[in-house]
């Protein structure tokens, strides 16, 4: 290992250190709504293929779950995510499929990528097992 490879992993190091490091955020209850609306049209309304790199995003789905916690509705927001939700899979499952169509190289990624990137994408819905529209 060069120098250049030990310092790059410092490096990596630090960074990853730095993003898991905790901050306290006081946010009102209509910032945590904003916030939370903001992320699922992100998510379910949003149509570009390109905002797929953050609706699956494991730090923006962790977030979410933290505003969830600690919304005053939590309750009935964890009931309500806690159905599937048809017309959002169809939704998804349309916008994953135009994006691995313009990829060119989704089928490189195997079945239980999919699954969790479609995990990742529907959250914080259940969803099935992907099963590609062919």
């Amino acid at each position: 290992m060069n120098s250049n490879d030990e310092q790059r992993s410092y490096e990596q190091r630090k960074e990853h250190t730095a993003e898991e490091a905790t901050q306290a955020v006081y946010l009102t209850q209509g910032e945590l709504h904003a916030i939370q609306k903001a992320l699922l049209f992100l998510k379910f309304e949003c149509e570009e293929t390109s905002s797929l790199l953050y609706a699956g995003s494991p730090l923006l789905n962790s977030a979410l779950s933290k505003m969830r916690e600690v919304d005053a509705n939590s309750e009935f927001i964890k009931r309500f995510h806690s159905r599937p939700n048809d017309y959002l899979e169809i939704f998804m499952r349309e916008k994953l499929e135009r994006s691995y169509a313009e990829e060119h190289v989704s089928h490189e990624r195997t079945a239980a990528e999919r699954n969790e990137i479609w995990r990742s994408c529907m959250f914080p819905f259940p969803a099935d097992p992907f099963i590609p529209e062919s």
